[in-house]
């Protein structure tokens, strides 16, 4: 060791020169990495929606569903296809096994679908596309109007601002929600039709081919080629009335305007979009994978400045949502909480070693240690998001826990008279193998973290390698600057008195160790009382999978009645907007009707509320608290809705693991009718259960339409076949796209249909009439029969089988005591032969992760109990450490149930970050007591000089710990929460842990010594 610490000194200036460049490396790397509030994620799903015009559900299934089912379950891979099948369309979600290449199974599966896109019904349009973040949108813009058409507003939009936005670095897609889409309506008389004797499909055929462009031929003239071309193409409404559609008698032409009302119009809208209660529509900014959110989000708001100069007047554009500004926050926070941890730490450093320049000396660890860890994300590829920057605040209180042992073994050693350089040597010898073994132990157990997975398993994968790098890093600097630096910058200084207060803590130290080896049996039994205090106490601690955190932000899930109109939903949605005007906390909300945040088929009658609070400091109560109240209040005014509250990345989280809500009932089994029973039955069961609100049922749901069956032999009479009948209601309803005008560089679809003033008068469906081939005209209601029927609302299936499910939120308890109420209440239902019931949701998610992280637990465990064997050379003396590790966990029980904290994934990863960390004051102090043995010290007397010797350097060191993580604890800022657990949980461990590894250790080495003398 003396060697290697000339070999250091010899090589100093190369070795300043080479952290330096590591120190440039991070800054430049903390500069150029791109951030947002969760690492990048990647889930194992892809979803296929296919929408086919307006046909039942029960139809929708049969023709369109089932094959694509049929298809998806040939791909490699596949382990659940889920269908949701409504009125004119279908969502597929096909979840994968966790190690699919997700890439090469999106085209496998395009592959698939395209096999049988031919046998679906005509016209079907089909989306198929990877989960991934990026199918929620980063950024949005609301845009309205006081003056302009609601048509205008939206072409304007279309075309002059969604293209400029595409362009904009880092943006993946704009997609534009609402908004009235210009169309020239032909709105035939059909009285008219039936006096010339014609059908709705004549005109429109008509209109089609009289509006044509199209090459006739080519002719040379002049040594040039001239191309013929007929220009049938209309410029405006107004061209499209002398179109010729017949004659009558000896050749009268009957034009169109003869006919019909032709009048540029809207088309009939599908979505409404209203922005704080104002007609208009929204721009949706999706980002590319791996880019910057805060830059994207810049970029575009530059271009919108830029924008609003070359729009016309009364183009009002306000900003709906805004993913940066919480990125911006929460890492900001996470950033104070280090500055906060660094600054207790540095207090704790002088105090204990009362002399400046060691202070300092290990204090530059922090710093050089972070800016290694942001050299390291950049290498691998993560961002700085509210986890990777967690770890960093975790990794604060551990990484100059190398360099206080180092740097205190250096100040004793000065104080026994040594000069600086031979102060480190001895140093450096007596510390260099247990602070190796010491680091090592504490990354040992995130070495099977590897096996999570999931979420949770890229949530912390991005917190582990944040960890490990400065951990790493920071033993690196403690065998290397840290002496280098002490043996520069230290004095010696023989008459360098300890504090009076630290010398009084190793007297009573001494005294209670003297005390407790001649109270073996009392120690011994106070710890399993504790121990069965710990066992009950865990007992009453609750669980759940993510901690929650205050967005700012959350989204309100409506859903009307089953087959409610789009214009009544909108009422409904109104009455809904009217009642969250009055939370003053709101700056502002985004209504959609017919459309909802991410990548799903929508009906008419549901909708969601995007709403955006003012920031926290400006507002006094938290999210949660709003949300219970408007809950209340809706429900009590709306009772007719369903209402859903979800914060929106919370939200969108759970769509991509394809758990939607944190509770979710399911029955399967094959008869509708006995499903609507069972869930009816279940309804009744849970739904009186405190707090869980937001219940909703999907599937079984009765829905009323029409039925209309064509009577074949009258419409043989006419020369007609059922489905051409039905053709020309549908033409008259619908409508049909005969052809386009031009209107500057854009076409206009004209659009033919009957009368509005028929169309949408359920009194006069059985009129419409049915023109024959031969000529003849007949009402519908001489050719079929419209009777009133019901149908299924949606059909869901998982793997080709039926069920029904109902979804729900948990409020002020945990997951896991909910799920544990919901199977009470349920565990008496008798289901028929053939039938399943299943409860699942988040706390399926939960459980898995939590049987995974038992299992890295457990590896965690062996791989450090491997390394203190090897330290140690013995089986018996690690044995010895871990003995803290259940007096540890009591720590974590009692941290938790004082602080009202539920177990949950990051706790969990506070436990496992602990198995590491109390290990590593046993090694120092049972390796300096093997020391002393080995001098010919006793054991007992042993214990007692190697504890008085260590116990400052293990105070500093928890100390250090302990006070990094409690601005995390606190859970100050937004985010925050996402690490609080895991802090409280290693605070709480730790704070035991060491009274335990200063007291317990001693007692159980004596006991083994003497058990085993050699």
């Amino acid at each position: 060791m003396i060697r290697f610490t000339k070999l250091l000194q010899s090589q100093a200036k190369a070795i300043y020169l080479i952290f330096v460049l590591i120190a440039l490396l991070g800054i430049f790397a903390y500069n150029s990495l791109p951030s947002g509030v969760y690492p990048e994620l990647s889930f194992p799903r892809i979803t296929a929606i296919a929408e086919v015009g307006n046909l039942a559900p029960e139809e929708v299934a049969l023709t369109v569903t089932r094959p694509l089912e049929e298809a998806t379950n040939q791909v490699y891979g596949v382990e659940r296809v889920r269908s949701k099948t409504a009125r004119g369309s279908t969502e597929l979600s096909i979840e994968f096994q966790p190690t699919t290449n997700m890439q090469q199974a999106l085209q496998q599966l395009e592959a698939k679908t395209n096999e049988v896109r031919s046998t679906l019904p005509s016209g079907v349009n089909l989306t198929v596309e990877r989960v991934t973040p990026a199918i929620f949108p980063v950024l949005s813009y609301n845009f309205t109007t006081d003056t302009l058409a609601q048509t205008d507003l939206y072409t304007i939009t279309q075309y002059q601002i969604l293209p400029r936005l595409t362009r904009v670095a880092g943006v993946a897609r704009v997609n534009l929600q609402g908004g009235n889409i210009s169309e020239v309506e032909v709105q035939v008389d059909p009285n008219r039709l039936q006096s010339y004797g014609l059908n709705l499909s004549q005109v429109a055929d008509t209109v089609q081919r009289s509006t044509q462009n199209q090459a006739v031929g080519k002719l040379d003239s002049n040594y040039q080629q001239n191309l013929l071309v007929t220009s049938g193409q209309p410029i405006d409404a107004s061209a499209l009335t002398g179109i010729v559609v017949t004659m009558k008698g000896a050749g009268k032409p009957v034009f169109l305007q003869d006919l019909a009302q032709v009048s540029l119009g809207e088309t009939d809208p599908i979505q409404i979009v209203s922005a704080k209660g104002k007609r208009g529509l929204t721009l949706n900014i999706f980002r590319q994978p791996n880019s910057n959110v805060v830059a994207v989000t810049e970029a575009v708001q530059q271009e919108i400045k830029s924008l609003e100069k070359s729009l016309p007047p009364g183009v009002q554009i306000t900003k709906a949502y805004d993913e940066s500004g919480l990125v911006v926050d929460a890492i900001a926070n996470v950033r104070d909480a280090i500055a906060i941890g660094i600054v207790l730490i540095i207090i704790v450093l002088y105090v204990f070693l009362r002399e400046w320049r060691s202070t300092v000396i290990a204090s530059i660890t922090i710093p050089l240690s972070a800016l290694a860890a942001f050299g390291v994300l950049s290498f691998v590829g993560q961002s700085l998001n509210l986890m990777s920057l967690g770890g960093l605040a975790v990794a604060i209180g551990l990484v100059i826990d190398d360099a206080i042992v180092v740097i205190e073994n250096i100040d004793r050693q000065l104080q026994r008279g040594l000069n600086p350089s031979a102060a480190v040597a001895a140093a450096m010898a007596e510390l260099t193998e247990p602070v190796i073994s010491s680091t090592i132990t504490t990354v040992a157990v995130f070495v099977p973290l590897g096996l999570l997975s999931g979420v949770a398993g890229q949530f912390f994968t991005s917190l582990t390698i944040t960890l490990t790098a400065a951990v790493v890093f920071s033993l690196l600097l403690a065998l290397t600057l840290t002496p280098l630096l002490g043996a520069k910058w230290l004095r010696s200084n023989s008459n360098h008195s300890t504090p009076k207060l630290l010398v009084k803590l190793d007297n009573a130290y001494t005294r209670l160790l003297r005390f407790v080896f001649g109270k073996v049996r009392w120690v011994g039994a106070i710890a399993l009382f504790l121990l069965a205090v710990g066992a009950v106490l865990f007992t009453q601690l609750g669980s759940d999978f993510l901690p929650a955190f205050d967005e700012g932000s959350y989204i309100i899930d409506y859903l009307a009645p089953p087959g409610t109109s789009l214009t009544e939903t909108d009422l409904l949605a109104h009455q809904l907007e009217e009642i969250i005007a009055k939370t003053p906390e709101i700056t502002t909300w985004t209504r959609r009707t017919g459309a909802e945040n991410g990548l799903f088929a929508t009906q008419p009658n549901k909708g969601d509320i995007v709403v955006v609070l003012k920031s926290a400091d400006q507002r006094q109560r938290k999210v949660f608290d709003i949300i219970e109240e408007q809950r209340q209040d809706i429900s009590a005014k709306l009772p007719q809705l369903n209402i859903d509250f979800h914060q929106i990345l919370q939200d969108e989280l759970n769509d991509l693991s394809g758990a939607a809500s944190p509770v979710e009932v399911r029955i399967f089994g094959e008869d509708p009718t006995i499903l609507r029973n069972l869930g009816e039955q279940v309804q009744f069961r849970i739904e009186k259960i405190s707090g869980l609100v937001d219940l909703a049922s999907s599937g079984g749901v009765i829905l009323a339409q029409l039925d209309m069956h064509v009577n074949p032999t009258q419409a043989v009479q006419l020369g007609l076949t059922a489905s051409e009948v039905a053709q020309q209601v549908q033409d008259g309803l619908f409508g049909r796209v005969a052809t386009q005008i031009r209107q500057g560089d854009r076409l206009v679809d004209v659009r033919v249909h009957l009368l509005d003033t028929v169309r949408r008068d359920p009194q006069q469906l059985n009129q419409i009439p049915i023109v024959g081939t031969n000529g003849a005209t007949l009402p519908l209601s001489a050719v079929a029969t419209i009777k009133p029927t019901t149908g299924e609302e949606a059909i869901l299936r998982e793997n080709q089988q039926r069920y029904v499910s109902f979804t729900a939120g948990v409020e002020k308890r945990d997951l896991g005591s909910m799920v544990q109420d919901i199977n009470k209440k349920l565990a008496g239902l008798k289901l028929p032969q053939g039938y399943i019931l299943s409860v699942g949701g988040l706390i399926a998610s939960q459980q898995a992760s939590f049987s995974q992280l038992l299992l890295v637990m457990s590896l965690g465990v062996l791989l450090v109990y491997l390394v203190l064997v090897l330290q140690f050379r013995d089986l018996l003396q690690p044995l010895v450490i871990f003995t803290t590790i259940p007096l540890a966990l009591l720590g974590v029980i009692l941290g938790l149930w004082i602080t009202q904290t539920p177990l949950n994934v990051s706790s969990f990863m506070g436990i496992i970050l602990l198995v590491g960390l109390v290990v590593k004051n046993g090694i120092i102090l049972l390796e300096y007591t093997n020391r002393l043995r080995s001098e010919g010290q006793s054991v007992e007397s042993a214990l007692i000089e190697a504890g008085r010797v260590r116990l400052r350097p293990i105070l500093m060191t928890t100390l250090c710990t302990i006070l990094g993580l409690l601005p995390l604890a606190l859970g100050l800022g937004a985010g925050a929460e996402l690490q609080k657990p895991l802090a409280i949980a290693v605070i709480g461990g730790l704070s035991l842990s060491t009274i335990f590894t200063l007291i317990f250790v001693p007692i159980v080495f004596r006991l083994v010594c003497r058990l085993r003398p050699e």
